[in-house]
This record gives C-alpha cells, structure tokens and sequence, in this order.
C-alpha cells in the first residue's frame, strides 16, 4: 500500500509557485482593462514593425537607386575613356608619318618635326589634329604651329623629352633634363598639356627647392596652378618667412602673393587652424575669404553671447532654488554651501569653456582686421590676389 502511494505521488508533477496575476495571464483570464491595454500594445507594436519594414524598403530602395546611378557613371567613365582611346589610336595611325613645323620666338621657325610622337604625348595637338580645317595642311606636311612665347633651345629639349617618352612610356625622362632648361620645359609641357612629362617636371623642380629659389619657385607654381608643387614650396616658404623677409628674396615676389603669404602665416600662428585639421578650408578669392571669415566671426560672436545667457539663466536659477531652501528649512540650513555651489559643478566648467571662447573671438577679430588692412591695400593699386587660398 505504502508502495502503491509512493508511485502515485511520484506521477504527480511537481507545480511551481505562481502569484495570481502570473497564473491569470498565463491561463488567458486577463480583465477588460487589460485586454485592451494588451490590443493597444499589439497595435503599437504592429505599426512600429511596418513603420520599421517601411523605412528599411525605402532604405534599401535608395540603396539600389544610387548604386544603380553610381554604376552607370562607372559605365559612362569606361565608354568615355575607351572612346578617347580609340579616337587617339586613330589619329596616331592617320598621322604617323606627318609632319609640322614650329615658329619660335624672334621668328626662329623648327621644320620637319614628326607629329606622331606630339600626339601622343600632348594633349594640345591631339585637339589641334582633330579639327578638320587643319587635316588638309598637316597632310601635305605644311602646318606651322605657333610657340613663339618660347626660345627655341628649350623647345628642341622639350621635344627630346617627347620622343624618349613617346618610345618607351615606362621611361624616366629625370635623367634626360638638362638643369638650364627643366624651368622652361615646365612651361611649354603646361602650354602643351603634355601631362606625363609636366608630372616628372615637376617632382624634379620640387625636390630641388631650396632657399635661393623657393620664391622663384612659388610664383611659378601659382602662374601655372600646380597645385602639390605650389604646396611645397608655400610650405618652404613660411617656415623661413622671417628670414625671408629681410633678404631681396621677398621683393621678388608680387605684392598680392606677399599678402598670400603673411594671410597664411597669420593664419596658421593664431587659433584659426584647430589641431588635427585635416581638410583644407577652400576660398576663390580675398573676397570670398573676407566674406566667409566675417560669417564665421559673427557666428563665434553669436554663439558666445548665447551662452553667456544661458550660463546667467542657470545661476540666477540656482540661486532662487537656494533661496526657496533657506525659506523652507530656516536660517540653519546649509546656506553657505548651497551658495558656494551656484558657482560649482557644471556652471564653473562652463565658465572656464566661455573664457576660451572669448579668446578666440578675440583672436579672430584680431586676424579679420589685419587681413582686411592687408586686402585694402590690394584694392588700391587694383593688384589683388585671384588665386584660390587654402586654410
């Protein structure tokens, strides 16, 4: 019997301990305030869901879309380019056995120059091939083209440069430069947009910059818009612009440059260029530059004068919570403490973060005027900078 009992309650299975509202929700006896708060939740969370799902079919819609038109651009680019290729291809197999001539400076005239090797290398006389009034003359290899801005020694070395690159584009032409003429060369690669032989040209004329030249080398770089060899050798340039200054060195360059370059040396010594700036602040012009700097003025002013009444709001708030303290609890309360802490915490960081902004300000007002001085003075003698700065 004891053993019939035994079994029994072992096939009983044993029930954990539940409260009522656990055994009611979990039985389906739910009241009818819960129901409807239980409806009103599934509803909730059924419009969350689609408003989720609707938002990631838009997401991924956009998604697609861009991706499609960035394709498409990747597409167009690749058409483009193999087009050029072909059309450039074509004409080096029309022209490869005609030839021009070249008048130079003080009418000095190169007969029998091959065409072929300047299409191929010049961007200038694929257009010059490629318009059809000029076929006629190129065939019958009496087409004069015009260089007479250029002596003719430095036009023979550039077209020296031309054939050793035309015959082997993997070829340095480093070792082909002649020092005398690598400034000139410079200037009809640019003129002719022979842009492989400008880039080797250039890295030449950049390793090379020293403090006899580094002025020379600047005006240079902004007459022809080179912009990584402009970058060097205006960086060459602040670092000894003290030295600079005092020396014949900084006669040689323009007035407007000069103020260039005091802007950017006033520039990168004040507070203007934060630490670990990594892009360039760009400007067309002294105009646009004083235009924008005075936006940006006012805006600092703006934003300082909002938190010094933001920060007068907080403390006058502080104090009427201590005051209505003393009144509750009586004279014994922690008063003085309550105000030592208007000042504490937060406000007192606060205030510490004001005071920088207020030099900065300064700071800023400071460089606006200077550069505003330096500017007028441009406008008088109608010599103003046109290039674009870089901050």
């Amino acid at each position: 019997m004891n053993a019939d009992a035994n079994e029994n309650h072992a096939a009983i299975p044993m029930l954990q301990i539940q409260d009522i509202s656990h055994y009611l929700e979990e039985n389906g006896i739910i009241t009818g305030r819960d129901a409807a708060s239980v409806h009103e939740n599934s509803y909730r969370r059924q419009d969350q869901i689609e408003q989720a799902e609707n938002v990631e079919g838009q997401t991924q819609y956009q998604t697609k879309v861009i991706g499609q038109f960035i394709q498409e651009n990747k597409t167009k680019d690749l058409d483009r380019h193999k087009n050029e290729i072909n059309k450039k291809e074509s004409l080096l197999k029309k022209f490869k056995d005609a030839k021009i001539s070249i008048r130079l400076k003080d009418n000095k005239v190169i007969h029998g120059i091959g065409l072929r090797n300047l299409v191929d290398q010049c961007d200038t006389f694929v257009t010059l091939v490629s318009w059809e009034k000029h076929t006629s003359s190129i065939m019958e290899n009496s087409h004069v083209f015009q260089l007479i801005q250029f002596e003719k020694d430095a036009v023979e070395h550039f077209l020296g440069l031309v054939d050793v690159k035309a015959t082997d584009s993997s070829q340095s032409i480093v070792d082909f430069i002649l020092n005398d003429f690598i400034i000139d060369c410079c200037y009809v690669a640019h003129y002719l947009q022979a842009s492989e032989i400008l880039e080797e040209i250039v890295s030449v004329i950049q390793e090379s910059i020293d403090y006899e030249n580094c002025t020379s080398i600047f005006v240079l770089a902004d007459e022809l818009q080179l912009m990584s060899l402009r970058q060097a050798s205006m960086k060459y340039v602040l670092e000894r612009l003290d030295k600079i200054k005092t020396s014949e060195l900084w006669d040689s360059i323009p007035k407007s440059l000069q103020n260039h370059i005091l802007t950017l040396q006033n520039a990168a010594q004040s507070s203007i260029i934060g630490r670990g700036q990594t892009k360039n602040v760009i400007f067309s012009s002294s105009h646009e530059f004083l235009a924008m700097f005075h936006d940006t003025l006012t805006l600092h002013k703006e934003r300082l004068r909002e938190a010094k009444l933001r920060q007068e709001e907080i403390v006058k708030e502080r104090k009427r919570e201590g005051s209505n303290s003393i009144l509750q609890f009586g004279r014994f309360s922690k008063r003085h403490v309550q105000e030592k802490d208007v000042f504490g915490g937060s406000v007192e960081d606060a205030a510490k973060k004001i005071l920088k902004q207020e030099e900065r300000v300064r700071t800023l007002q400071i460089f606006y005027n200077e550069q505003k001085a330096i500017f007028a003075k441009d406008m008088q003698h109608n010599d103003q900078f046109r290039g674009s700065f870089a901050l």
